[in-house]
């Protein structure tokens, strides 16, 4: 006869009872809402507790929002030349040179002008002698490779200035045609290295090809309401140059014209054929004060009133940012713009996104801004101060964000501690479900 086994339904114990299958989901739920309710008090005031700190953390981070690693005035011990001066005229900082203050400049002094390069703290040598009456003629200043220098002080003529050795270039157009040179491209078109130059000529402002080798092209039409002052290479035979146009209103008078800037997307593939204006533009405000050829084989301009960012193929577009300075920053395609003495503010541009912020100076901008540039990983600013003297400011650009910057400190340690709280408490969240379901 088969065994035959009583039904007997499976057990289980909660809180000291015994219960069946079909009534431990309900109990568990039960569980569930018990912990939350013992539980609810400590969890709403972590909670509160958190906000608090994100609350204090974020005020925190805000009030270290001002640039940090802003110096004034340089080391004393660099025995920078430019020290002795009167006032900056012309500056450039060598990038490829063994120590990071080597530059080339023009100064006025106390008894006239010198115009010197200084590669190392006890290596200064004289570009022309000083008081030399040429230093007053030059009309053109650029810095190259290798140390190098270029400039003009006489017409139809280009110094080039390295390893302590001054070469004199004649320049001719084949029609015996006087001009001075006001601009040449830094950079050219590969491998001929052809570049173009602007000159002062019959009485207005030409374009010339130059191929390097002393032949220049004839000028473009002369324009005399257009007066061309900065020039850069963009890429595959283009140029992009930069002037002012004189516009004589109706109820102006003849004494006080208004100006506005005038742009020109310029074309010239080499040998004699003249350069050609593919396009002309103008925008706002009174000059160009900074010009310089971006990484991606663009360009940007700066003036008193606006930016404009131009591409490769000579588009362009307009900004309503207002600077007297403007310093290119290659390594992250950005530009910092520089408002007149006493601003409290600099504002830097991201030129791939064209978006803008707005950086906090932690005193006011001390000196009227006249020039700057990035030397590695420094930006510099010079300029004059209320007393008319020059000096200069740096900023560290490895600082901003950085550990040893208070807002990177700031910011560190509030992700910390916040990790720490929400694992914290997730982690005794687990434990104390783990407790209530063994029990």
């Amino acid at each position: 006869m088969p065994c035959q086994h009583e039904d007997v339904p499976n057990r289980a114990q909660i809180d000291g009872k015994e219960l069946n299958h079909s009534t431990l989901p309900r109990n568990m739920a039960s569980g569930w809402r018990k912990l939350l309710e013992e539980e609810s008090e400590h969890q709403w005031l972590a909670i509160g507790l958190f906000f608090v700190f994100i609350i204090i953390g974020g005020f925190l981070i805000g009030g270290t929002s001002s640039l940090e690693g802003l110096v004034l005035g340089t080391d004393p011990s660099e025995n920078l030349e430019f020290e002795e001066g009167v006032f900056l005229l012309e500056i450039g900082y060598h990038e490829d040179a063994s120590w990071s203050e080597a530059h080339s400049a023009i100064m006025r002094t106390e008894t006239g002008y010198k115009m010197y390069q200084q590669m190392e703290t006890d290596d200064v040598a004289d570009i022309l002698p000083p008081n030399d009456p040429q230093i007053e003629n030059v009309t053109f200043f650029q810095l190259t490779e290798e140390g190098g220098v270029e400039y003009s002080s006489s017409l139809n003529q280009l110094s080039t200035y390295r390893n302590g050795m001054t070469t004199n270039r004649a320049l001719d157009d084949l029609n015996d045609s006087e001009f001075g040179i006001t601009a040449i491209t830094v950079h050219s078109i590969p491998v001929v290295n052809n570049r173009l130059m602007i000159t002062a000529e019959d009485g207005g402002s030409g374009l010339r090809g130059f191929t390097g080798t002393g032949l220049t092209t004839p000028s473009t039409p002369i324009d005399p309401t257009i007066v061309w002052d900065h020039v850069v290479y963009l890429e595959e035979s283009n140029f992009l140059v930069v002037g002012t146009y004189t516009v004589q209103g109706e109820d102006e008078s003849p004494a006080t014209p208004s100006t506005r800037i005038a742009f020109a997307h310029v074309s010239w593939e080499g040998a004699t054929k003249t350069p050609e204006i593919k396009r002309q533009w103008f925008g706002s405000g009174s000059e160009v004060h900074s010009i310089i050829r971006t990484s991606d084989g663009g360009a940007v301009a700066a003036s008193n009133e606006e930016l404009y960012i131009v591409s490769a193929d000579a588009s362009d577009k307009t900004h309503s940012y207002p600077s007297r300075v403007m310093v290119y920053d290659d390594c992250h395609d950005r530009v910092w713009l520089f408002g007149e003495r006493g601003a409290e503010t600099v504002l830097r541009v991201d030129l791939e996104t064209e978006s803008a912020s707005s950086k906090n100076l932690p005193y006011p901008l001390p000196l009227q801004p006249t020039s700057g540039a990035v030397n590695g990983d420094v930006l510099i600013v010079h300029g004059f101060d209320a007393q008319g003297e020059s000096d200069r400011i740096s900023l560290d650009l490895t600082i901003e964000g950085s550990l040893s910057s208070g807002r990177g400190f700031l910011n560190f340690g509030f992700l910390v501690v916040g990790f720490i709280m929400l694992v914290t408490q997730g982690y005794m969240m687990v434990e104390k479900a783990i407790r209530t379901y063994k029990a």
